[in-house]
């Protein structure tokens, strides 16, 4: 069982040395700031005060952090988070990230506070720069067969749903290796990645790939 701590300690013992973790430092104010209060908020329920604000070099929020208590779930305050977010978003060029954290838990909003800086420019410029998958031609000089196409198409499509988990299945020789290829340079075409982590089960295999 988690011990009952307050929401002030919590953050003291747990969320932040979580931050300073990710390259979050506390004691820069130009890149965090805490109880930032957000314009235009009502004080009644929430007071209008964010527990986390980070920030992007040219000043704008990037990213909420909204803390409660360990004993807490963090999927509660979702309604509060968002509020936030969207009253930020109208005072800059684009909507901030949000997390809820009660040092346990932590929830990334809209897709833990283990993303640094980096990690969150970069999500922003997927999701500004991004294209439908569907709107990409797939390269017939990595994948020239039917059945190829249409399994990277299927993962598209399920992508495009919400997912973020397909499997595809073929039998030794079809060309795995190559639709998976394909598959790939259709994501990073279409800005919907900008780095693929590829396993391979043995160094042959990686050779073949390129790596």
């Amino acid at each position: 069982m988690p011990r009952r701590i307050s929401e002030e300690a919590t953050r003291k013992e747990m969320i932040d040395p979580q931050l300073e973790q990710a390259g979050w430092f506390l004691a820069d104010h130009s890149k965090v700031k805490t109880e930032i209060p957000v314009d235009g908020y009502d004080k009644e329920p929430w007071n209008g005060i964010s527990d986390y604000t980070l920030y992007r070099e040219n000043g704008e929020v990037l990213a909420v952090v909204e803390a409660k208590k360990t004993v807490v779930d963090v999927r509660l305050a979702e309604a509060q988070l968002t509020h936030y977010v969207t009253e930020i978003e109208k005072h800059q060029s684009f909507r901030p990230f949000g997390f809820l954290a009660n040092g346990l838990e932590i929830h990334f909003v809209g897709v833990g506070i283990a993303h640094k800086r980096a990690d969150l420019e970069n999500l922003l410029y997927i999701r500004q720069n991004a294209k439908p998958l569907s709107s990409i031609e797939i390269n017939n000089q990595i994948v020239d067969r039917s059945y190829q196409h249409e399994a990277i198409r299927r993962v598209g499509e399920a992508f495009a749903n919400g997912k973020r988990k397909a499997l595809i299945v073929m039998a030794t020789g079809p060309g795995k290796t190559r639709t998976t290829m394909g598959l790939i340079d259709v994501f990073m075409r279409s800005n919907q990645a900008r780095r693929i982590l590829f396993v391979a089960d043995h160094d042959a295999l990686a050779k073949i790939v390129g790596f």
